[in-house]
């Protein structure tokens, strides 16, 4: 071959390389939804590293802000070590992150099935902190390009260290984020909401104008623990609140009336929770607001058998606008083992309140109630009570009581009609694929 073939062979050799190397970092790898698309993104931008001095939330803004100057897109390393996260002779402080600005621990040792062994970054609130104090509070613009990782961190509550105090502190809220993904940490006595998902609507109805409102992700490989505290229906005179609250917002009106478009699938408006271990809340998972979550190989252990697993149905017309419940449960290939209970002697695991979903392939011990169907919805909102709950396939202890029907002078429930004891049958359901995609790790 001639000098000048050659030539014209490394040429086109290098366009084609450089063709390939433009395809693989432009092509998103998506995750499929049929009802809304929700895509893992590669932007192409050079992210942003910042090291905090220590693990005090004030070292840990300043880390967080200086991501924030150079570009809003980047990794904060938080060092390893046991930290106060505020001193006690300071106010408390909340750490303030824009989505797209992701938060490491000093990585962690795992056993062979992806459980931390012992965490290295421990963040401890060492004083009597205001009620519903919150470590860290996550605000996104539901942007797809600006998702959040929360990783390998150890929160630790001041019930750690005075057993009587009664008082609730959060530990995580994230709000308009698609995508974030909290993984191998560690949510000890932080007796509030542990991790909460939600819209900015939440908790302040001034704050977003109604429209679509969405919040999704993962949360996976973390330990949510309490030590003992008092759990009972009235919130107000519980210790102890959620483990992980979803919501899409609290006048969120959207309601995909299809079920069969939300069952297996991870809308934008999906939390996915796996590989997790819960201990004593009031609700290990609870839900409101068109929520929709799947909650799947978790154990959940030693709780307090008052819903362990719950969605609210909460749904009613206020100011002409429908404000809807949740709208489905997925509790699959789960653990969910001996209840300590309280003081009523009944030990309720599921509550469906509203909406609808699956259970199945579940191991039971020691609860007296498996799955409980009541009506919350007011009856001109029917299309939020119970409908197409299947329910199938699960090992239960002597005694249990499958299916428990309530409220059903309210809108009655029926089997066969609002709830089955077998797999859909008049769709295709399959279970989204596991593990969530989002557990594909880059090295931090």
């Amino acid at each position: 071959m001639s000098c000048k073939g050659l030539q014209n062979t490394k040429f086109y050799t290098m366009i084609l390389v450089s063709v390939m190397l433009f395809g693989i970092f432009s092509l998103s790898p998506a995750i499929s939804s049929l009802m809304n698309n929700v895509i893992i993104r590669s932007t192409g931008r050079i992210s942003t590293v910042a090291y905090a001095r220590s693990g005090s939330a004030k070292d840990i803004q300043v880390a967080v802000d200086q991501v924030a100057v150079a570009g809003d897109i980047g990794n904060v390393y938080i060092p390893a070590g046991t930290f106060n996260f505020v001193e006690a002779a300071e106010s408390w402080m909340t750490v303030n992150v824009s989505a797209g600005v992701n938060l490491f621990g000093a990585l962690t040792e795992r056993d062979a099935n992806g459980q931390v062994i012992e965490w290295r970054t421990v963040l401890v609130m060492p004083f009597e902190a205001p009620e519903d104090s919150i470590f860290f509070h996550i605000t996104g613009e539901q942007n797809p390009d600006r998702p959040f990782r929360f990783s390998d961190i150890k929160l630790v509550g001041y019930r750690e260290f005075n057993s009587s105090s009664t008082t609730r502190y959060d530990g995580i809220e994230i709000e308009d984020v698609i995508n974030f993904r909290v993984d191998h940490c560690y949510l000890r006595n932080v007796c509030g909401n542990g991790i909460t998902s939600t819209v900015g609507a939440y908790g302040s109805y001034g704050r977003k104008e109604y429209g679509k409102t969405y919040t999704c992700g993962l949360i996976d490989h973390c330990k949510l623990v309490n030590n003992p505290g008092h759990v009972e229906w009235a919130i107000a005179n519980c210790t102890v609140s959620y483990g992980v609250r979803t919501d899409r917002g609290s006048w969120s009106e959207e309601w995909e009336d299809d079920i069969s478009k939300v069952l297996g699938h991870y809308t934008s408006y999906t939390v996915f929770i796996e590989d997790c271990y819960f201990e004593k809340w009031r609700h290990c998972v609870c839900s409101n607001h068109g929520a929709h979550y799947v909650f799947r190989h978790n154990t959940i252990k030693n709780d307090f058998g008052l819903g362990s697993l719950d969605a609210h149905g909460w749904a009613y017309i206020s100011e002409g606008r429908v404000l809807v419940g949740t709208r489905a449960m997925e509790i699959y290939e789960n653990e969910l083992l001996d209840p300590v209970g309280q003081s009523e002697g009944v030990l309720d695991l599921i509550y469906f309140r509203g909406g609808g979903g699956v259970v199945f392939n579940n191991t039971v011990t020691g609860y007296t109630q498996f799955v409980s169907l009541g009506q919350e919805a007011s009856d001109d909102v029917s299309k939020c009570q119970i409908h197409d709950v299947y329910i199938w396939n699960n090992s239960l202890p002597a005694g249990c009581k499958e299916i428990n029907v309530y409220y059903g002078d309210k809108n009655p429930i029926e089997e066969g009609v609002d709830y089955f004891r077998h797999a859909p049958d008049i769709f295709n359901y399959e279970p989204y694929p596991y593990p969530h995609p989002l557990t594909i790790e880059a090295t931090p």
